[in-house]
């Protein structure tokens, strides 16, 4: 029998908060919030990778329900998205080639997302006892690929060795098996990582939630960061992507009051020192379609 599990998703030690109006279409906090890096030098001579562009994505369309059947479904709980702003030049050479930086304003943005994943079954099955649940904590950014926006995942790290080795040879993903620990406690969300393997990685956040926020409009830094239906991965050179269908995400504050990471070293960038833009989703149930080359 074939095994076919996928875990997708689709993060400094300080106390931050985020507005509601993180949600909507002129975030407060965009503005005063610096950039990740420092801006790169121009380059001296002409880039080997193509850069971002800044053309009008059909961003609406990408929530479709893709042709055929989903091959699984899953439910993704108490999710946490982290993001920090970065300049798309730093991550241009770790983005494969065939594929462009997503900006919002002509930034570019780094994400750590700590979740559960459970009720993991295929189609049609009953989900499998010992294998249907665990934690996950993905490193993201966010590109397009002939006009069409989703996320690249520079590493995901689960707390399962089987769905682990799964997803790589069936979804191209580069998963990790790390030790998670994850409780929630007198309502504050505790979330720990140590991944001991190379390349060694850490995370560690302790956050709470406040109240529910607006569904973000279209053209909001909010939509552009979680508002998400497919991942690109490369294989041999040729593109691949996979689908998901699921609601629209229903999002809260989040006050992040300690956070340690040490998830972006293996990328050769420097873990953030700033404040997270930070939303949280309690629950959201997904359907997967298999990869398809496109």
């Amino acid at each position: 029998m074939i095994l076919l599990v996928i875990l997708i998703c689709p993060a400094c030690t300080k106390s931050y908060q985020v507005t509601p109006s993180c949600s909507g279409k002129n975030p407060e906090l965009l503005p005063a919030l610096p950039l990740l890096f420092p801006i790169a030098s121009p380059p001296t001579a002409i880039s080997p990778f193509p850069m971002e562009t800044d053309i009008a994505l059909d961003r609406l369309a990408a929530r479709g329900k893709p042709d055929g059947e989903p091959v699984m479904q899953q439910t993704w709980e108490n999710l946490l998205f982290l993001h920090w702003p970065i300049d798309p030049a730093l991550l241009r050479p770790l983005i494969p080639e065939p594929l462009q930086i997503d900006t919002f304003e002509g930034q570019a943005w780094i994400g750590i997302t700590p979740f559960a994943l459970t009720n993991l079954h295929l189609n049609q099955l009953p989900p499998i006892p010992g294998l249907s649940a665990f934690n996950e904590l993905n490193v993201r950014t966010y590109v397009h690929h002939r006009d069409y926006p989703g996320i690249w995942f520079f590493s995901l790290d689960a707390s399962k060795l089987i769905p682990t080795l799964a997803a790589r040879l069936f979804f191209m993903l580069p998963y990790y098996k790390a030790e998670i620990a994850f409780d929630q406690t007198n309502g504050k969300y505790q979330f720990a990582l140590h991944h001991s393997g190379s390349p060694t990685a850490s995370f560690e956040a302790n956050w709470r939630v406040g109240l529910r926020l607006r569904d973000p409009d279209v053209d909001s830094l909010a939509f552009f960061l979680v508002e998400r239906y497919c991942y690109f991965a490369i294989d041999q050179g040729t593109v691949y992507q996979t689908r998901i269908y699921r609601h629209p995400w229903i999002l809260e504050e989040a006050f992040v009051e300690d956070l340690t990471s040490k998830m972006l070293a293996p990328l050769g960038l420097p873990d953030p020192t700033i404040a997270p833009l930070a939303h949280f989703s309690r629950s959201m149930p997904v359907d997967v379609w298999q990869p398809a080359r496109h």
